[in-house]
């Protein structure tokens, strides 16, 4: 560098400084697309009563790791115990159902069907004990 005219120099060294801060731009843009995508999943989860899945997209949103870790901790807790995932799942069940009533009547009669079929079962199960 120390044969170039100092105009050569300062020319390529402002490149390089330009260089640096488009790619500095770039991959900022990217993860704030990324952020933002995850609040529109996070509202979507909410929105079908998924609310522990819109909980970890709403810490990976604003950055917080650790809450995102106990987060995920926790999910995995209740996926091991029956009565947790019931619960957990029964908001979900029933957003589905009511849209699946509303919008799919195949889907909707194949749902009431299955639901006779339970609760005869049920009745049946009770009836012999």
């Amino acid at each position: 560098m120390d044969n170039l005219p100092l105009a050569w120099q300062y020319a390529i060294l402002a490149g390089v400084a330009l260089a640096m801060t488009l790619v500095g731009l770039w991959l900022y843009n990217r993860r704030e697309r990324r952020r933002k995508h995850a609040l529109a999943l996070m509202r979507l989860m909410d929105q079908w009563g998924m609310r522990w899945f819109a909980e970890v997209y709403a810490d990976y949103a604003v950055g917080d790791y650790s809450g995102l870790v106990r987060r995920i901790k926790d999910i995995v807790e209740a996926v091991r115990s029956d009565e947790a995932m019931v619960g957990r799942l029964w908001e979900v069940t029933t957003k589905v159902a009511t849209y699946v009533a509303a919008n799919d009547r195949t889907k909707a009669d194949e749902l009431r069907a299955l639901l006779a079929e339970s609760a005869a079962g049920a009745t049946k199960t009770t009836i012999t004990i």
